[in-house]
Order: structure tokens, then sequence, then C-alpha cells
């Protein structure tokens, strides 16, 4: 009998990888398979984010990160398949999480950044302008605006130095170490 989703500790905490690794036999029969994303790099959100979108067989992902990382993770992820955990949960909280995971009461309200988003923001640390960004990817600039007001709205952001300040946190937790 298979667990009815996926385990992922998303952090290089090499405590909470042991603690959930050595703890989960005790906490939930049968056990869902366990993976470590522990990488030092720019991509480890991104090739969670792509594995599990083309995992063609529906699979549940339950992720567990650090407190501050949770909502960003969240964001990046697919929504209904993915439940984005703290790792500040108690040994009995995350017990009853994962014997009953609840994907439901942790989808989030509003949609996760597209891949084009996603793209225009990384472009947009990188110091380009949307003018700039547009020419780069033969779109027009209302495009590139468009992109970036859909993300200043997923990011809950008024200003632009805002916007800048959130995606510099993403960055420096998650995809530019």
């Amino acid at each position: 009998m298979f667990a009815p989703y996926q385990l992922v500790i998303l952090s290089k905490n090499y405590f909470l990888w042991q603690g959930v690794k050595h703890a989960l036999p005790y906490m939930v029969n049968p056990a869902p398979t366990l993976q470590w994303f522990n990488k030092d790099n720019d991509n480890c959100v991104f090739e969670l984010r792509e594995k599990i979108l083309c995992d063609n067989s529906e699979t549940k992902w339950l992720i567990i990160t650090e407190e501050n990382r949770t909502q960003e993770i969240q964001q990046f992820l697919p929504p209904g398949r993915v439940c984005v955990l703290s790792d500040k949960l108690s040994i009995k909280q995350l017990t009853q999480q994962l014997k009953h995971p609840e994907f439901r009461r942790c989808m989030r309200k509003e949609s996760p950044l597209t891949h084009s988003e996603i793209h225009i923001c990384l472009l947009i640390i990188m110091g380009f302008s949307p003018n700039t960004i547009a020419r780069m990817l033969h779109k027009s600039p209302k495009t590139i605006y468009t992109h970036r007001r859909n993300a200043m709205a997923k990011f809950h952001c008024n200003t632009l130095a805002e916007l800048h300040r959130k995606i510099r946190t993403i960055e420096n937790h998650s995809l530019h170490q």
C-alpha cells in the first residue's frame, strides 16, 4: 500500500531532514516517499516545480520548509496538489498533518505565479527594464508590464519598491543563494 502523497523537505537544515527521516515510520503508516531538496543553487524551487508538473499521476505533495519561506514557496508551486508546511510545527501537529493532510486548507486563494511572471521577476532582479525585457523576449512592453502588474497583485504589493524587496527576499532565500 502506498501513501497518497509525496513528502519533500525543502531546506538546507540537515537536522530537520534527519529528524523527519527517522521519525516518519513512527508517525504515519504507510510512510510516504521522502525526498530532500537541499541544493544551494538557484534552481531548487524550479526543479521541484517541474518535477510536480511532470508527474502525471496526480500525486499530492506535502512540502516542509522554513517558516519564513512557506508563503513564497507555496506561490511558486502548482495549486491543488501541494501543501506547504512550516518547519516550526510541533511533533504532534506534524504527525496530525502527515496522517490526515488537508490539501484544501493549505491551498492559497490567489493563483500561483505563471512561468512568464517568474521569468519577468527574475529579469527585473537582474536589473533589466521592462522595455529591455520586452526586446529580449520579443514581446510587447505592455505584455511585460502586465506580467509585472500580475506578479505585484499576487505578492500583494502596492509599489515597485515593495515588489523588488519581495522578489529579493525570495531570491535570497530560495532562488539565488
